[in-house]
C-alpha cells in the first residue's frame, strides 16, 4: 500500500491508497492595522464609512441613554 500526501498529483495512482487526513491550523493574520499604512487605514474606513445609506434616520439621544437600553438598571 501507498501513502500519498493529499496535494500530490493522484493521476498515476493504480491500486491501493491509505489517505491520510490531519488538521491544518488556521493561518493567523496579522491585524489590518500592523499590516497597513496609517493612509491605507484612513481609506479602508472611509470606504466603509461611505458604504452605509446616508439616508438611514439616526437615533435619537433617548434611544441611546442606558436607562432605554437596559430597562432594569
Amino acid at each position: 500500500m501507498r501513502t500519498i500526501e493529499l496535494d500530490e498529483p493522484a493521476a498515476d495512482i493504480r491500486g491501493e491508497v491509505e489517505v491520510t487526513v490531519r488538521p491544518v491550523a488556521p493561518s493567523k493574520q496579522a491585524p489590518l492595522r500592523e499590516i497597513l499604512s496609517a493612509a491605507e487605514w484612513k481609506g479602508m474606513f472611509h470606504t466603509w464609512v461611505d458604504s452605509h445609506d446616508p439616508n438611514l434616520p439616526v437615533l435619537s439621544d433617548e434611544a441611546v441613554h442606558r436607562e432605554s437600553i437596559s430597562e432594569d438598571r
